[in-house]
């Protein structure tokens, strides 16, 4: 076994680990005393290194304790341990529990626990990732990460899991209003599409344009003829990747329309749910249910008599010609609920419902919650944070990807 680099992990004389990558949890020193205090015990006869420690071990006591943007080093260690952390954090229960929490100033990895029948569920957080920029906007695909700089220079494209980024220069220039989708085509070669609002020269009308660049060639084209009516698309609000295509709401009534990347052309209308009505004031959005692949949407509707209801529904099938739905969750909640951001999960196995949204408490202070709803009548909620300066958060749920992010030749 061929080792490319040594992780020291001291024990000191209280017999708690000390972790060099991540903060000591001192509600586990006793069990690393004991687990570690065992261990050495039964090997003594025989030298050991650190290489040598349980499988069990190494995942539950040393890998699970460390920020996802530090594993890069872990898994350079040996080849056991680099298949060791691909099977947990991609395959693992705590893959399944993580999601991102996107803002203008950070990006953090939280921790997600849905007890519905042995207590109040929890969110904490596991890592902020080491960003070295602030990122007004952020979209996030197969655990892919579209970062939009603050000053709308450049876009970069960044793995977390790998540590790897890919800076993307624009064609002409990137502005405030521009959208942007990350997927890939059938092949799986990777590309960026921008929306952008511009003046048509002939009927000085705002129309959008569309632009398409493409990992291959390192190079932006412009699209025509994507859509039928290019303001149909609905491009001030966040699309769902899924799949390596992109979902928009459009301005048409009860439809959302694909960007299939393979084609580099917008599908024909899919509709929504058929159970909502989509006439006056009403608030939908997308979210992805991650280990089926699968669209949800929320819908709820202003009315005097039903504005305390929120539906949720999930695709049995989707594509960018088709789709189906099935009711996931009704809940009468009491109150006009807005997700921040459009942002909301859904555990399909628990049958429950994640929306993230700012509380304004009566000091006036704003709060990052998560309202927890399920079936009858369950609700919860979680404080996550205060947030003095948030006025826009992005919640999606997150697999890592062990794509490599080649640089422009």
């Amino acid at each position: 076994m061929k080792i490319k680099k040594i992780i020291y992990i001291p024990i000191r004389r209280n017999g708690s680990a000390k972790s060099t990558s991540s903060p000591r949890n001192p509600n586990r020193s006793g069990t690393m005393k004991t687990i570690f205090d065992c261990w050495f015990k039964k090997t003594k006869k025989k030298k050991k290194t650190i290489l040598d420690l349980p499988e069990d071990l190494v995942e539950d006591e040393i890998i699970s304790r460390l920020p996802i943007s530090s594993l890069r080093s872990v898994r350079s260690t040996c080849k056991k341990w680099n298949t060791l952390c691909k099977n947990r954090i991609l395959f693992g229960k705590a893959a399944k529990k993580q999601f991102l929490m996107m803002d203008s100033r950070r990006i953090c990895l939280m921790n997600l626990d849905l007890s519905k029948d042995n207590g109040d569920p929890s969110i904490k957080q596991v890592s902020v990732l080491d960003q070295k920029f602030q990122i007004p906007m952020v979209f996030q695909s197969d655990g892919l990460l579209l970062c939009v700089l603050k000053d709308y220079s450049r876009l970069v494209v960044w793995n977390p899991y790998l540590g790897q980024m890919r800076w993307i220069e624009p064609r002409n220039s990137f502005h405030s209003s521009d959208r942007f989708a990350l997927g890939h085509d059938s092949n799986f070669n990777y590309k960026i599409l921008r929306i952008s609002s511009e003046i048509h020269p002939v009927t000085e009308r705002k129309v959008l344009g569309f632009e398409l660049y493409d990992f291959t060639s390192s190079s932006w084209k412009v699209l025509d003829d994507v859509t039928p009516k290019r303001r149909q698309i609905r491009s001030c609000q966040q699309c769902e990747s899924l799949k390596g295509n992109a979902y928009f709401l459009t301005s048409v009534r009860g439809s959302f329309r694909c960007f299939d990347f393979t084609t580099e052309r917008f599908g024909p209308p899919l509709p929504l749910p058929p159970f909502h009505s989509y006439d006056g004031f009403h608030c939908t959005s997308f979210s992805c249910v991650r280990e089926e692949q699968q669209l949800a949407v929320l819908y709820q509707r202003w009315e005097w008599e039903s504005s305390d209801t929120i539906e949720i529904s999930v695709t049995d099938k989707i594509g960018p010609d088709d789709v189906s739905w099935t009711k996931f969750l009704k809940v009468n909640t009491g109150y006009w609920v807005y997700p921040t951001a459009r942002s909301f999960l859904v555990d399909e196995e628990k049958k429950l419902a994640v929306v993230f949204v700012l509380d304004k408490l009566s000091s006036g202070c704003l709060y990052q919650t998560a309202h927890v709803f399920g079936q009858d009548g369950y609700f919860k909620y979680v404080r996550i944070g205060e947030a003095p300066y948030l006025r826009n958060m992005v919640c999606s749920s997150y697999l890592p990807s062990l794509l490599q992010l080649n640089q422009p030749g």
